[in-house]
C-alpha cells in the first residue's frame, strides 16, 4: 500500500519525477524508485519526510486513512494558501474552517 499512496502522490504532483523526489530526499534516483516498487521501505525518518513533503499523514500514506479523509481535503485547501499568510490570517482561516463544518451539523 505504501508504494501505491507515494506514487500516486507524486503522480498528482505536476512535473514532479522520482529524481526530483530523490533529490528532495537525500536519496539515489534507484533508492526511491525501489520504495515506488514496494521493493524496498524507507526508514521511519526518510516516511516523514515524505509525509511532510506531500502534507499527509503517515496513516495515510500506508493506507490507513482513505483517500477522502479530512487530511486528504486538507492537502487540497493548504495547496491554495499563500505562503506569505500570516499566523493572524492562518489562524482566520481555520476559525472560518471550523464555523462551516460547524453550519453544515447543525443543518443535518
Amino acid at each position: 500500500m505504501f508504494a501505491q499512496q507515494l506514487k500516486d502522490l507524486r503522480k498528482k504532483t505536476p512535473g514532479l519525477t522520482q529524481t526530483d523526489m530523490a533529490k528532495k530526499l537525500g536519496i539515489a534516483k534507484t533508492t526511491y524508485a525501489s520504495y515506488e516498487q514496494g521493493k524496498r521501505t524507507p526508514d521511519i525518518e526518510t516516511q516523514n519526510k515524505i509525509a511532510d513533503f506531500f502534507n499527509v499523514s503517515l496513516d495515510y500514506l500506508h493506507g490507513r486513512e482513505s483517500k477522502n479523509s479530512f487530511s486528504a481535503k486538507q492537502m487540497t485547501v493548504a495547496a491554495h494558501i499563500d505562503d506569505e499568510v500570516t499566523e493572524e490570517q492562518m489562524e482566520d482561516i481555520l476559525n472560518y474552517i471550523d464555523f462551516i463544518k460547524q453550519k453544515h451539523v447543525k443543518k443535518d
